[in-house]
């Protein structure tokens, strides 16, 4: 009698981790979505840029080659959560400077564009990790469920 009662509580937990997963592959694919939205329009912006300010102003040579690079922002992972987050550097080099002063709107929304790129790649990094803890939940209950039913 009391195997019949962990066993229904083992099986409710797996429903309610089967519904959990569901939801976080679901907001995995949104984030996905939205990152091959941001880099596409990225893309784009960047295209128009090189056909205003010509092929030669918008290229690898506006790439830095000496010196430090200072990012703007950066992933730092947190290992007691083993999780990702974004880090925003204020006294980061700014790339849009390298275009000169006065710089189409197109490149100004390239960037922005990527940063978001930036943005939903460490949100689906995070889903990600979340979804294969929650697996490794559902894998130990079925194994506890299995031990249980076992003869």
């Amino acid at each position: 009698m009391g195997h019949e009662r962990t066993l229904i509580q083992i099986d409710d937990e797996l429903d309610e981790i089967c519904l959990q997963i569901v939801q976080l592959m679901n907001d995995y694919c949104l984030s996905i979505g939205r990152l091959e939205h941001c880099l596409r329009d990225g893309c784009v912006h960047l295209a128009k840029s090189r056909y205003v300010m010509g092929n030669r102003s918008v290229s690898g040579l506006q790439l830095p080659t000496s010196g430090p690079y200072i990012a703007r922002s950066k992933v730092v992972l947190d290992e007691k959560n083993n999780t990702s987050r974004l880090v925003q550097n204020k006294d980061g080099d700014d790339p849009i400077k390298r275009f000169g002063v006065l710089v189409p709107g197109s490149i100004r929304a390239a960037q922005d564009r990527f940063c978001k790129c930036l943005e939903s790649t460490v949100e689906a990094t995070t889903i990600k990790t979340e979804m294969e803890k929650v697996q490794e939940d559902y894998s130990r209950l079925k194994d506890e469920r299995r031990q249980i039913l076992k003869p």
